[in-house]
């Protein structure tokens, strides 16, 4: 049946591709949003653990952890690290890393902290950060980097970089009075961290000494560093502070608490919910996306079905052909029948390639735009029954020609 059957569809060739190609496009439109949606979500989901809260200005705790983690955006406001250090002292908490934001290199996020902050963040399923090289900065004058800007802008250990006031390489916006050297790169870690460079709260506050309101007032080349007081060099405001508790169940009753701290407007957001959200306004988009694409291979499908039918008229001498020869109504029947499915496994099979293509340079874009790098399979479990769905509605669309061309040559049998 096969070969006959093989010859037949080359015979209609060009009407038999666009059908194909039609159903395999609308496979790709679905198959590619839902593998983008799921690997954003895995990715965002591994970037950050071992969090309980994030400590922030008064906002959108959705925007609190879009920048602050995923250094998307900008701060709002600062807070006071009086706040912060009265914090510190209540009985439920366990560590807290504070961060300040606001300063960039070449495109790339500036993340002023302590060392604390490579003990107690997290990624993927608590997994700590490591050196692949050197060491974490001891010193105000030292910075470590994320591996991609590592890689990226080709720094090794002892080079001398100077950061930028803001996120953009205006003219006059470097503090190119003050130069950090490099002391460590970052392990991998497929999240945002790789594209961030890590120095010192006080090396960030002594940058900004000579800067007010967001211009430089006096430089720091003539300016004895060590003359210049402790005290001084304490950050006055940060940015965030990421808190681990001693048991989580005080967090809900933590971030209220937060939420009602009487001496400045801040708040406590909890990363898991805050992302829960993101995909709930994320997943609405992406459902009508996904029932586009149904309608799409649902018209594919009636296409095909109507290509087959219509059909069925020019192959008439073909079908006398194979009555002549001995030929059933139930091997016509079925040859119609096999070339939906052959249709079908051809589209899945040509869906299945280009989505894995797709997804790949989906990637790249996911770790260039946001940092994180989701891992794919080549076919997935739900995209099985995706395929399956497919298939068998294929199949069983096809018994109306096949219905037809049976009782037609049953009829001329009998006549």
């Amino acid at each position: 049946m096969l070969i006959p059957l093989f010859k037949s569809i080359w015979s209609r060739i060009l009407p038999t591709s666009l059908v194909t190609i039609s159903l395999m496009a609308s496979m790709v439109l679905l198959l590619s949003i839902e593998r983008i949606q799921q690997g954003a979500e895995e990715g965002f989901n591994q970037s950050i653990s071992g969090v309980d809260a994030i400590i922030g200005p008064r906002s959108s705790s959705l925007e609190l952890v879009l920048y602050t983690v995923f250094h998307l955006g900008r701060p709002t406001n600062n807070i006071t690290t009086k706040t912060i250090d009265e914090i510190k002292l209540r009985n439920d908490i366990d560590w807290i890393v504070p961060i300040a934001l606001g300063d960039s290199h070449k495109g790339f996020r500036v993340i002023a902290t302590d060392s604390n902050y490579f003990e107690h963040i997290k990624y993927g399923s608590n997994k700590s950060l490591k050196v692949s090289e050197g060491r974490i900065f001891s010193e105000i004058s030292e910075v470590v980097l994320g591996a991609d800007v590592a890689s990226k802008l080709n720094y090794k250990i002892g080079t001398s970089i100077q950061i930028t006031h803001g996120s953009s390489e205006s003219i006059g916006s470097k503090h190119d009075d003050f130069s950090f050297i490099v002391t460590g790169i970052l392990d991998k870690t497929a999240t945002p961290i790789d594209q961030a460079i890590f120095l010192d709260l006080r090396g960030y506050e002594l940058l900004h000494l000579g800067w007010q309101s967001g211009r430089k007032v006096f430089s720091l080349d003539n300016i004895d560093l060590s003359a210049i007081p402790e005290d001084d060099l304490n950050p006055k405001t940060i940015t965030a502070a990421f808190v681990g508790l001693k048991s989580q169940l005080t967090l809900f009753n933590f971030t209220k608490s937060i939420r009602e701290y009487p001496s400045e407007a801040i708040s406590a957001v909890i990363p898991g919910i805050a992302l829960s959200q993101l995909w709930s306004i994320v997943g609405l988009v992406d459902k009508g996306f996904e029932l586009l694409s149904w309608i799409i291979i649902a018209i594919s499908l009636i296409a095909m079905i109507t290509l087959i039918i219509a059909s069925l008229e020019n192959r008439k001498q073909e079908m006398t052909i194979y009555r002549a020869n001995g030929a059933s109504p139930i091997f016509l029947g079925g040859i119609v029948i096999y070339e939906a499915l052959i249709i079908g496994l051809v589209a899945i099979v040509g869906a299945i390639l280009i989505v894995t293509i797709v997804t790949y340079f989906a990637t790249n874009q996911l770790n260039l735009a946001l940092g994180i790098t989701p891992s794919f399979k080549l076919v997935s479990l739900g995209e099985i029954r995706i395929f399956t769905i497919i298939l068998l509605s294929g199949v069983l669309s096809s018994l109306i020609p096949a219905i037809m061309v049976f009782r037609k040559n049953l009829h001329q049998t009998l006549g």
